[in-house]
């Protein structure tokens, strides 16, 4: 066989070790790293519990719950008797991506509730998210103007009246952040405050209405037999690709300003919707491409940004194949973003094949939404989108909306989510909740460090997203060496489970993954179970214990509720990864029939 024929067999029959080396900071002066990082190193081995079902009432389920850890054994002899044997391959040739982290969005709701919290509520919010006794989120998404979770709708450069009344504005010379984007831009320069090492990306919803072929940031809701009617041309007018260009670049240094370093950038939320109601534009792959070669591409390399292709469903995996090929040779460090929302399930085996074209290519899933969650439901949404792109690649995921009002908002008056939830509700001024997400959020992003390595599971897990019920298994080894197991029971069963790491011989893990959960196991590196045989007691320094359950604000300021969601109605019904519009009733766009009567002037 020719060399060059082997050589492509061999691409294509292994997975890549994908480095993150080079990517950025946002910034602050917060801590960085957590459990699993050098300074706070696994010394025993521990178990942490989130049950599936969404609790009716306070403190009725596990959130983040101790479990009975599992105990090392030098002997597999019970491996036969009815346990399930989970095998990961911890040698070299099992090592696949490294790690960045796990968190949710930044949107203009998030940032108006929580500027509703008084000093003191807002700094414990903040701990619970980012601290290192909190979820410690690390992979943070913001939204490039007003989105559907906006109660405010506009564009960094509306140029106009109102946000859908703009006219060109071919020099920029209007571009403003204005008070929405600045206070978006504080809000994130806190975070900074609690974490000293998150990476953020921006996502536009829309380019300013100038920009596009229908003049408008918002399109018209017209209504079919068949749904919602296409609008065309709610589209990019590529003639203003070069105020695009200089469009993000302006963004980019304006949030600096601020100080908030942007370390990667999607060009467009969903370039394939291109629906009315709330800020949509379809982008073209090719014209993607072209914002990137058309100088975009070199101000990105020059201030040491990802530039991340698609930011949609994995059912148009051809999309960021020809955004790659497109900038073949631009110098720009890239990466895919994936969504979850294609039906009837995502199908992110997708991800090996972008890393069979591009093995160096970094990917994440950048969004997935929890839609009208129902008390006493079982929800799995979290887990169910986190786990399967990490087993294909995926360096890193995203939840949507972070926070919002009891009513899900602010959002959008005109269309868009209605009913997406996020970890935090805002109640008032003086008391919040934290809701299921927040918590199986947290089963990851507390336990996986960056830079930490993704190892393949050869063998335990079962069912797939069209089966009724699953058994999904990763395996990361953090910088100190010690070892994150999580695991999806979404089976109708407890199951005992027999982990061995082919690395480590004669040395199996065993313990209960309960019915319905998601646990987290926690395994000590081999230097500490040499010094202790993994018997020594837990640190009780952060990020230990884990608290959970309502508790006293210090100040006395109010009750934060540690609970799971407790406001939602229990005869909504529950689904986990649509972000579909709700059935209330929306204003209509307003100025829909505005044109630019000069728009040749570019």
């Amino acid at each position: 066989m020719p060399l060059t024929k082997l050589l492509c067999l061999v691409l294509a029959t292994h997975a890549y070790a994908q480095s993150i080396n080079g990517l950025g900071v946002s910034g602050g002066n917060g801590s960085r790293g957590g459990i699993g990082s050098g300074d706070h190193p696994v010394r025993h081995a521990q178990s942490f519990i989130t049950d599936g079902l969404i609790p009716s009432t306070p403190n009725s389920t596990r959130q983040l719950a101790e479990g009975s850890a599992p105990v090392l054994s030098h002997s597999n002899s019970s491996a036969g008797c009815g346990r399930r044997v989970v095998i990961v391959d911890s040698s070299p040739a099992g090592r696949r991506q490294e790690m960045v982290g796990f968190g949710h969005a930044w949107t203009d709701s998030t940032v108006d509730v929580f500027n509703t919290l008084e000093p003191d509520v807002l700094d414990q919010v903040m701990q619970d998210l980012f601290g290192q006794d909190g979820n410690n989120m690390g992979f943070m998404r913001h939204t490039i103007g007003s989105s559907d979770l906006s109660g405010r709708q506009y564009s960094y450069d509306d140029n106009g009246p109102g946000f859908n009344l703009g006219e060109p504005d071919p020099t920029l010379s209007n571009f403003s952040l204005g008070p929405d984007g600045t206070a978006m831009a504080r809000m994130i320069a806190r975070m900074g405050q609690y974490k000293g090492d998150v990476f953020l990306f921006g996502s536009p919803w829309s380019y300013p209405g100038w920009m596009k072929n229908n003049d408008l940031l918002i399109a018209p809701v017209i209504q079919t037999d068949g749904g919602q009617y296409p609008l065309l041309n709610n589209s990019l007018n590529i003639k203003y690709i070069p105020q695009a260009v200089e469009y993000f670049t302006l963004y980019i240094d304006a949030f600096r300003d601020l100080g908030v370093t942007i370390n990667g950038l999607t060009l467009e939320n969903e370039p394939l919707n291109y629906q009315g109601g709330y800020p949509c534009m379809y982008l073209d792959a090719a014209d993607e491409a072209a914002i990137i070669n058309q100088g975009l591409g070199a101000a990105l390399k020059e201030r040491g940004i990802l530039f991340m292709a698609y930011d949609h469903n994995t059912d148009q995996p051809v999309y960021p194949y020809r955004v790659l090929q497109g900038i073949s040779g631009s110098g720009v460090a890239q990466a895919v973003a994936w969504h979850c929302y294609q039906g009837p399930a995502p199908n992110y085996t997708v991800l090996n094949d972008i890393s069979r074209l591009y093995p160096g290519t970094l990917q994440f899933m950048s969004e997935c939404s929890t839609y009208l969650p129902a008390a006493g439901s079982v929800n799995f949404g979290v887990a169910q989108n986190f786990i399967p792109p990490v087993q294909h690649g995926a360096s890193g995921a995203s939840m949507w909306v972070m926070g919002t009002d009891p009513d899900f908002g602010p959002h959008s008056a005109y269309g868009g989510c209605a009913g997406c939830l996020g970890s935090i509700v805002v109640n008032s001024s003086t008391t919040y909740t934290k809701t299921h997400d927040y918590y199986m959020i947290g089963q990851f992003s507390r336990f996986v460090r960056r830079g930490a390595v993704n190892y393949q599971v050869l063998q335990g897990n079962e069912g797939n997203a069209l089966s009724s019920n699953q058994l999904y298994i990763m395996a990361v080894q953090n910088p100190d060496r010690s070892w994150a197991v999580i695991f999806m029971n979404n089976l109708n069963s407890d199951q005992e489970v027999v982990l061995s790491l082919t690395a480590e011989r004669g040395q199996f893990w065993e313990g209960i993954v309960p019915k319905m959960t998601v646990t987290t196991w926690l395994i000590p590196s081999q230097q500490i179970l040499g010094q202790t045989n993994g018997t020594q007691a837990a640190s009780m320094a952060p990020p230990y214990p884990f608290g959970n359950g309502s508790m006293v604000h210090p100040t006395g300021s109010g009750m934060v509720t540690g609970t799971g969601f407790s406001v939602c109605s229990s005869t909504r019904t529950s689904t986990s990864t649509t972000s579909g519009s709700s059935s209330e009733t929306v204003l209509p766009v307003p100025n829909t029939t505005h044109t630019i009567a000069t728009s040749d002037g570019a």
